[in-house]
């Protein structure tokens, strides 16, 4: 790879759409957002769009890995000039890793009942670094759509194995159930059973792993060995936290980002462990601007500009459904129009 070429791969990007087969449906609200046609022959077992994406897929063929639109793969830009992409401060404490996946997810519809390791068990069973904590930024919702989210009471083992080997209903009714609409924002801690309800579209921030286990399987046609990461079902479902998760948990896990103003944090204080939002949101003679990070800016609302840099600004028209690959050596970001971008970041 020519120095040119290294150079030209850190500058700001518009990422291509990278949408790996899964087992459930869903995708025409992601072709929708990022103003791309509906093909004839559409596949609707598309309903993840992975942005800037080092992880694979667990199963399912093991794809994700985000390709930049010269061949080269996300994994081999970073590890090319892993100082410029991310900073020298995140490559000294974490290495040529963002710690970051970011996705589009449309649920065509309900998605299973499942949870995601928090790093302890991950660490301890699954010999991974990584748990999947993960936070969904509400961008479209059907009315009346819907997300669940931890257990309103607490389950004892043997009640849960039971609901788990049952597979029918009460798994999804001993869960909160909460009514969401375009500006919710909330933090799914790893471990925290959930399942997204059809008709809801998320911006997804997680943790970059692809490890679920699927409480609620057969129905989506899983092998177990897909459903429980490999392990036996006794020891997969020692991750899942058994509640309860109560109303003042769940406060507390909850933001509405469309209450922003200029910039702000769009996701919950407990997130930011783990990964960060942020909200710039431009007008008319009132820039909002980030500091320098490895981000990817995905616009929400609205068109304008996007500059990066000071010595040598380079300055993008985006609006609504754009995605872009910002490397930290691109310095401060400043939005200006009616534009309204959030920015996906690794933790600090």
């Amino acid at each position: 790879m020519s120095e040119t070429t290294v150079s030209d791969l850190t500058r700001p990007s518009r990422l291509p759409i990278n949408t790996p087969h899964r087992f459930y449906r869903g995708g025409t609200r992601i072709l929708a957002f990022r103003g791309l046609d509906i093909p004839a022959d559409f596949d609707d077992h598309r309903p993840e769009d992975w942005l800037a994406s080092t992880t694979r897929l667990f199963a399912e063929g093991g794809g994700g890995v985000t390709v930049l639109d010269d061949g080269t793969t996300l994994v081999d830009a970073l590890a090319a000039d892993p100082d410029h992409w991310l900073g020298p401060d995140h490559v000294a404490a974490h290495g040529v890793e963002p710690g970051l996946l970011t996705k589009l997810l449309d649920a065509g519809e309900r998605l299973p009942v499942h949870s995601h390791p928090d790093r302890a068990f991950a660490a301890a069973h699954l010999d991974c670094d990584h748990g999947k904590t993960e936070a969904w930024i509400v961008l479209d919702a059907e009315p009346g759509a819907c997300v669940w989210l931890g257990f309103r009471d607490e389950l004892p083992a043997d009640e849960l194995a039971e609901l788990v080997e049952a597979q029918d209903d009460r798994l999804l009714e001993a869960l909160n159930r909460i009514e969401v609409s375009p500006g919710d924002a909330l933090l799914v801690p790893g471990g925290q059973p959930h399942a997204i309800g059809e008709g809801v579209f998320v911006l997804e921030l997680q943790e970059p792993t692809d490890l679920s286990v699927m409480l609620e399987h057969r129905r989506f046609g899983l092998e177990e060995a897909h459903a429980f990461l490999g392990l036996t079902v006794p020891r997969a479902l020692e991750s899942v936290d058994r509640g309860p998760l109560t109303a003042e948990g769940l406060v507390a896990l909850r933001r509405r980002w469309t209450d922003v103003s200029g910039s702000g944090h769009a996701l919950p204080e407990r997130a930011a462990e783990f990964f960060r939002a942020e909200v710039l949101s431009g007008a008319v003679g009132s820039p909002a601007t980030g500091a320098a990070a490895f981000a990817v800016v995905v616009a929400v609302e609205g068109q304008g500009h996007l500059t990066t840099g000071s010595d040598e600004p380079r300055t993008t028209e985006v609006a609504r459904g754009d995605v872009l690959l910002v490397p930290h050596g691109a310095g401060e970001v400043r939005v200006e129009g009616e534009l309204t971008v959030i920015r996906c970041m690794p933790s600090v």
